[in-house]
């Protein structure tokens, strides 16, 4: 067959069966959708209404048997619940029963009283549902710490925030970050958490729930150290009495060693390291050094600055240009630590009900001066001040 009577097949083969189906599916179109320029909302049902979940703002401890939770919008809550925890975050107890469920009079606060008190330092669950008028549903899990009635009061008095190894009788030996606290007032530590505005939550130390004495020093080892064939030997909590359990070389066996399970490295070369009780929700304490060179904190910080601030933590201002200059603590200088100088008088200020006296001036950059150490973990900080050697 050649080319000329194949086209002609093909043509009548469409005409006979193409075509009038193309037809039959025009007509079929105009009986559905009459044709028009105008658009047609006829069976269209438009909902109408407010769909929005509503989600819960704030969440505080108010004592050992009330709890407070805040909501972006009226709502009530339904079916709540708590539990007591594992370390693992495993439900280990039967439900604590709620007796009261009492909301404000906008529907935005809502505090539960429960049967029975909560312990110090314990890990618990609230768990439920959140109803608006509108029946939007939010479930929610939020753990908590058990209501901690007597805290503690500390303060930063001494922070390494660089790694470094040296040798020691031939030896090499790791030094870790650390944070020295000062016991300005005794009680439980449960709640209070050291941190960094660089780090965040990720690499915080929360706090065990012991029992300390005003006057005690308190070394929170930022990472155990697990490098050339060392496994965190002897980096060893110390939650009770014995004080020497702790035998790296960082350790001090008057004082009360702390080490964190993080195994990176924590802190940054210009930082904001601060505690802050969780149960309150307040920064008590903080410290801020920068290299000269920077000019503004890296927006992930504002918030914590803006909280300084309010607070008056850091007098001066809380800018990089009001922090102590970290130019001179790198990692190649893990005898050289950040050692504050008004000890005495935070105490004096502490017992009169004055505000504690912070900031720049305050703040040394220790030395090693002969036998004179610079950094002391534990111990009554050094006044040796680093000089860097002139050419």
């Amino acid at each position: 067959m050649n080319c000329k009577n194949l086209m002609k097949v093909l043509g009548n083969y469409a005409l006979r069966t193409m075509v009038p189906a193309a037809g039959l599916f025009l007509c079929t179109y105009a009986a559905v959708c009459p044709i028009s320029c105008r658009s047609s909302v006829e069976g269209i049902d438009v909902l109408c209404g407010d769909y929005s979940v509503p989600h819960i703002s704030s969440f505080r401890v108010l004592d050992s048997a009330s709890l407070s939770l805040e909501f972006t919008k009226e709502a009530v809550i339904k079916n709540a619940g708590v539990y007591s925890l594992s370390e693992e975050g495993d439900h280990i107890d039967t439900e604590i029963e709620v007796l009261m469920s009492q909301a404000s009079e906008d529907g935005l606060n809502t505090v539960l009283t429960l049967g029975e008190n909560t312990v110090t330092g314990q890990n618990y669950v609230v768990e439920g549902q959140v109803m608006d008028s509108s029946g939007n549903t939010l479930t929610f899990s939020i753990p908590f710490l058990g209501f901690n009635d007597n805290p503690a009061r500390v303060i930063i008095t001494e922070v390494r925030n660089s790694y470094a190894t040296a040798s020691v009788n031939k030896e090499k030996v790791h030094r870790s970050e650390y944070v020295e606290l000062y016991v300005l007032k005794g009680g439980n530590l449960s709640g209070i958490e050291v941190l960094s505005a660089h780090d965040g939550e990720k690499k915080k130390y929360v706090l065990p729930s012991i029992e300390v004495d005003t006057g005690e020093y308190i070394v929170v080892h930022m990472r155990t150290i697990k490098a050339d064939g060392l496994d965190g030997q002897g980096m060893i909590s110390e939650k009770g009495d014995n004080l020497a359990l702790s035998t790296h070389m960082d350790s001090c066996d008057t004082a009360r060693d702390l080490w964190s399970a993080n195994e990176d490295s924590v802190f940054a070369d210009s930082d904001i390291v601060y505690v802050k009780n969780n149960a309150q929700g307040c920064i008590d304490d903080a410290l801020l050094f920068a290299k000269s060179t920077l000019e503004e904190w890296d927006e992930s910080f504002d918030s914590i600055v803006s909280h300084l601030e309010e607070r008056d933590v850091w007098q001066g201002g809380c800018s990089p240009q009001n922090a102590v200059c970290s130019d001179d603590v790198t990692t190649s200088s893990g005898t050289r630590s950040y050692s504050r100088q008004n000890l005495s008088q935070c105490i004096e200020d502490f017992k009169a009900g004055r505000k504690i006296l912070n900031g720049k001036d305050v703040w040394l950059v220790t030395a090693t001066l002969g036998k004179e150490p610079g950094v002391t973990p534990g111990y009554a900080n050094s006044s040796n001040p680093y000089v860097k050697k002139t050419s």
